[in-house]
């Protein structure tokens, strides 16, 4: 589960830049962009940039740490 502060920085209206994304979630960059692209993570796309709702990443990856096929979990 991915944990920001509320007064962190790095939160905008509980979403954050796909690179905090990245880094919290061990996934590539790239990869949570397609995710995002693919409506499989909620996220503003804000002219090329893309903001990651928090809440919708705890899920994806509450979902993928119990699947049983672990190809897509986080590194």
């Amino acid at each position: 589960m991915v944990s920001l502060k509320a007064n962190s920085n790095l939160l905008i209206n509980n979403h954050t830049s796909v690179e905090v994304a990245s880094t919290l979630s061990g996934y590539s960059m790239q990869y949570i962009r397609r995710l995002l692209r693919l409506d499989r993570l909620s996220g503003l796309k804000i002219g090329q940039v893309w903001l990651v709702e928090i809440d919708s990443l705890n899920d994806y990856l509450d979902h993928a740490l119990k699947s049983v096929d672990q190809r897509f979990s986080p590194k």
